[in-house]
């Protein structure tokens, strides 16, 4: 199935935040300090139509994580809208997520915290259609669900800790999939994985949503798997969107100088690629959403910034066909094609493997 944009979002978001109180030390309520907020997303809007695989893409911190998990209800939104085919999600009762559990689901990013160490992988599946109260006669089977994620049905029997990496992360998978789910958020779906087992989730990945037509959020800090997998990318940075496009566009032309510093950083099969290029590296830490630098929140780590950068906030700006960034200077910035174009061609050649 391929993306219909003529359908209208099948996820929209608009204006979406979450906000967390700021935990004190002892030392600083005994000085009475006044508590602040961590801004983990501070107003995010972005659409996903049926059958498109959105990849969020941007460092440790920058709130891709908890996004997904204020979308699905896990984490309570401070303000915003989240909806799923025209059905707001935020502030709905746990009573109320019911029926829409079945049509948007989530794969962490750790099955050894996801998947419970006490029960085998039979009742790891079976489990969601007890707690949504599914009709037997909509379940599929154990064996069934085993075998569209290409396991054997010997792994029915078996608990979390002796499955291998990926083995586990199919398990996550076939139990997300279990209630027939048209949206799938993936948080880091290789992480921790060696390169051929991630390349074989990916491809398992890609012909589930090819067979199921599903819709896919692809949470991720590696382009090369974006590059291979997504139809468009968003770029976060701390808790807000600076770019975002189709994947082919924003891979050889990107728009913010933090979209160019991450295919920088992004590891190449020929390092004589990123000649030239080794000046858009990323230096320092990404800032506390505690305390978000002024103006643009890239700009204590961006060669172009200027005063306006410190001062102003760079609105999202819509540069036509789909592609908006948030950047003062975006027209004046290189925009040569990148080399890790070629490390993404790289990644889909080994992904192509079959394991």
């Amino acid at each position: 199935m391929t993306a219909d944009p003529q359908s209208g979002p099948l996820l929209s978001v608009r204006d979406l935040r979450t906000f967390f109180s700021d935990r004190q030390g002892v030392i600083a309520r005994l000085l009475r300090r006044k508590s602040g907020e961590v801004r983990a997303v501070d107003g995010v809007s972005f659409d996903v139509v049926r059958g498109e695989t959105l990849g969020l893409v941007g460092e440790s911190g920058s709130g891709k994580s908890t996004l997904a998990r204020t979308v699905m209800g896990l984490v309570p939104a401070t303000g915003g809208s989240a909806s799923l085919d025209g059905r707001e999600l935020v502030g709905l009762r746990r009573r109320e997520w019911r029926p829409l559990r079945r049509r948007i689901q989530m794969i962490f990013q750790d099955p050894a915290s996801s998947l419970s160490p006490r029960f085998r992988v039979s009742f790891l599946l079976r489990e969601p259609y007890v707690i949504n109260k599914v009709p037997p006669d909509q379940q599929a089977s154990v064996d069934e669900l085993l075998d569209m994620v290409g396991l054997s049905a010997e792994q029915a029997n078996k608990y979390p800790h002796e499955l291998s990496g990926g083995q586990a992360r199919r398990v996550s998978i076939a139990r997300a999939l279990a209630l027939h789910p048209e949206v799938l958020f993936a948080d880091e779906p290789t992480a921790g994985l060696d390169v051929s087992a991630a390349a074989s989730i990916l491809n398992l990945m890609r012909d589930l949503r090819d067979r199921l037509g599903l819709t896919y959020v692809l949470i991720t800090h590696d382009l090369n798997v974006v590059g291979y997998f997504a139809d468009r990318i968003a770029v976060m940075y701390v808790g807000q969107l600076v770019e975002i496009g189709l994947g082919d566009r924003i891979l050889a032309h990107p728009r913010h100088p933090y979209t160019q510093a991450l295919l920088a950083c992004a590891p190449v099969p020929d390092p004589h690629l990123n000649e030239g290029h080794l000046d858009n590296v990323l230096g320092g830490e990404i800032p506390s959403p505690h305390d978000p630098p002024s103006g643009c929140r890239f700009h204590p780590r961006c060669k172009y910034a200027d005063p306006r950068c410190t001062d102003e906030v760079p609105r999202l700006e819509d540069l036509g066909e789909g592609e908006m960034v948030a950047c003062h200077h975006w027209r004046r910035l290189d925009l040569t094609p990148q080399p890790p174009v070629e490390a993404t061609a790289a990644a889909a050649a080994v992904a192509q493997t079959t394991l």
